[in-house]
């Protein structure tokens, strides 16, 4: 996998050597999680929309994923996928190389950086209350978009912190062209991913920021069995992977610091805590938007946040909600004429849910019915959903 095959590009090695002396159970999670998002992103979606996929992976040591294990990472992928996974584990008939020597000292906890506005206001909430710095790890594919922002967000990091916060950058790309577009697995890598890292400086836990709103998953339209967003942060997605982590004997806790935030809450949660001048500045540059797809359109730009889409509209509303400046250059506020009506056009779903549910609301019974951890508050998920509503209603949606 170091350098690419025919499928992938990706330098991190078939043995994750660049990353340290990784456990095995961590190193074969990551096999798993990049073989299910290939497999994902290259196999077509059919009309029923459910597809059966079948995944085999050579591991360094199967013994670990006999029993629990193997059940629970492939219900964990019929959780965020929809898609029912049938997965075979054989040995590995190579060896491990010497690890090559990564980041030096053990630490604390490590932190998703994923070029996302949620992910940026969690370095800076971590960076202001911890006592020791996280790491901070990204994961990019063929987004250009999302590694300029990871890069842009870091490097400010690096100017703005004394000393600079330790990042690792991780390609995982698929070369041929994809035929799904949805990419519902890239949440499982990107957490397998943190977890290697994390369990090779030995820390106790691996933060994923991201707004507990939108976490919520929740439908905003009746005829919606989802919200427009994805379970990749979802209250039991983190419940499952960390059963999974406790079945793999892997010492390590999958938390998510803004779970029962709004976006608009914690950017105001950020910007009390007197994060370094400049800061509001980046936040603009940071990207959120699920579609990236103005290049289809005359005059558009596939590199900005559309500002229509339910993503965009969740960030302009935390803006509004924080009192921040909104610097981000949004596709909506560049397009005139045909251009515009095109873009008003390909977002009127996304609108139309939005409009739906911010004058309606979300019924309890919603809620009551959904999927959640033995531990979650009903009460509290529904005032969160209540406060994420009345911000999606401070967003002009033409």
């Amino acid at each position: 996998m170091a350098g690419g095959t025919d499928t992938v590009r990706s330098a991190v090695g078939w043995w994750l050597p660049s990353l340290g002396p990784v456990p095995t159970q961590a190193i074969d999670l990551v096999r798993i999680a990049g073989g299910a998002y290939l497999v994902d992103r290259l196999s077509g979606r059919p009309s029923a929309f459910t597809r059966r996929l079948h995944l085999t992976v050579e591991v360094a040591d199967p013994e670990p994923w006999e029993g629990e294990a193997i059940d629970q990472l492939a219900q964990l992928l019929f959780w965020l996928t929809g898609d029912t996974w049938e997965l075979q584990l054989v040995q590995d008939p190579t060896t491990p190389n010497d690890p090559i020597a990564g980041p030096s000292g053990g630490a604390d906890s490590v932190a998703l950086l994923s070029g996302g506005l949620d992910s940026y206001l969690g370095a800076l909430h971590l960076l202001a209350t911890l006592d020791e710095e996280p790491l901070f790890v990204g994961h990019y594919d063929t987004a250009t978009a999302v590694r300029r922002a990871q890069n842009t967000v870091h490097s400010w990091l690096e100017e703005a912190h004394t000393p600079p916060p330790s990042y690792t950058q991780i390609e995982f790309t698929q070369v041929d062209d994809k035929k799904e577009s949805s990419s519902r697995s890239r949440s499982l890598l990107f957490l397998a991913l943190g977890t290697a890292v994390a369990t090779s400086r030995g820390a106790s836990k691996l933060f994923v920021p991201e707004n507990g709103f939108t976490s919520l998953n929740l439908p905003l339209h009746p005829n919606r069995a989802g919200a427009l967003s994805t379970r990749s942060t979802h209250p039991e997605t983190f419940y499952r992977v960390n059963l999974l982590l406790q079945s793999l004997n892997l010492s390590l806790a999958v938390t998510n610091p803004f779970a029962t935030f709004t976006k608009g809450e914690e950017m105001r949660l950020v910007a009390d805590s007197h994060p370094p001048g400049g800061w509001d500045r980046i936040a603009g540059l940071t990207v959120s938007c699920s579609k990236l797809d103005g290049a289809r359109i005359k005059g558009g730009n596939s590199t900005l946040n559309c500002g229509l889409c339910y993503a965009c509209v969740t960030r302009r509303g935390a803006f509004i909600a924080a009192g921040v400046n909104d610097s981000t250059s949004y596709l909506s506020d560049g397009l005139t004429g045909n251009a515009r009506l095109e873009l008003l056009e390909r977002r009127y779903s996304d609108r139309a849910a939005i409009s739906y549910a911010t004058t309606r609301g979300i019924d309890d019974d919603v809620i009551d019915a959904g999927t959640w951890p033995p531990d979650a508050d009903l009460d509290e998920i529904s005032d969160l959903a209540r406060r994420g509503l009345a911000e999606l209603g401070k967003v002009t949606l033409i």
